[in-house]
């Protein structure tokens, strides 16, 4: 049976098309190299530890997300006779491992501008016996403002916002930075993060290719990339992420 964790990531990423940081609060960077275990990114060196110099570029576009597993969570919001605006409570039920919300505000794409530059050097670090063949580089990342990520480790499970806003609840984001969350109180396991600042909870990955026969190149790691993938990088996909 697939664990809470890989039903979480692969929704996620059929859906979005990058891998979802787990744990939900882990800091990713571009540039960042290392390996996936159990479905986390460990970080193993960066760009910068190895001289490789790394050009960044941010969409200055931001984007909204709220998105909810298609089965297993039910959220519900209830007001205070007082003060109907003002507090309010959000119930959070989940009815199955794996099921989740995914709130994020002014997400921004950022991502390695000088990749072709960046996989010549690469390849050079790698001939050198500096650069592992089973790496892989964080190429782009998404961060956000702020993030309310949720997801169910049991069967049975939630949890209990208690929320101070002048917006009519029902039309409000878990991460709207004008709401005050708290954890009122849980029920069984989950791993939250609620409103969360400067968080990173999307990214891509590009990996050496290291033919059996030719020089080695690099190739992207995802199946959803930035931009095209260049002759020296291979793209993982989404069952590396899940088999690791």
């Amino acid at each position: 049976m697939a664990s809470p964790v890989r039903l979480y990531q692969q929704e996620m990423h059929d859906n979005l098309g990058f891998f979802p940081t787990w744990l939900p609060g882990d800091r990713i960077e571009i540039g960042d190299a290392g390996v996936l275990e159990r479905g986390r990114f460990r970080r193993m060196a960066s760009l910068a530890e190895l001289g490789i110099a790394c050009e960044v570029d941010t969409s200055a576009a931001e984007q909204s997300v709220q998105y909810t597993s298609t089965q297993g969570t039910r959220i519900a919001a209830t007001s205070g006779a007082a003060a109907a605006l003002a507090r309010a409570e959000i119930t959070v039920e989940f009815s199955r491992e794996g099921a989740f919300v995914f709130h994020a505000t002014r997400l921004h794409l950022r991502h390695l501008q000088n990749r072709t530059a960046v996989g010549d050097e690469i390849v050079k670090a790698y001939k050198k016996a500096k650069w592992d063949k089973e790496w892989l580089l964080v190429e782009a990342l998404h961060t956000a403002e702020r993030a309310t990520i949720i997801v169910s480790e049991d069967t049975s499970a939630g949890l209990v916002l208690a929320a101070s806003t002048q917006v009519p609840i029902a039309s409000i984001s878990l991460a709207d930075p004008k709401v005050n969350l708290t954890v009122a109180s849980t029920r069984g396991k989950v791993v939250h993060i609620i409103g969360g600042k400067g968080l990173h909870p999307l990214y891509s990955c590009l990996r050496l290719k290291d033919p059996l026969f030719g020089a080695p190149s690099v190739r992207p790691v995802l199946g959803l990339g930035v931009h095209g993938d260049e002759p020296a990088f291979s793209r993982p996909g989404i069952n590396e992420l899940l088999n690791s």
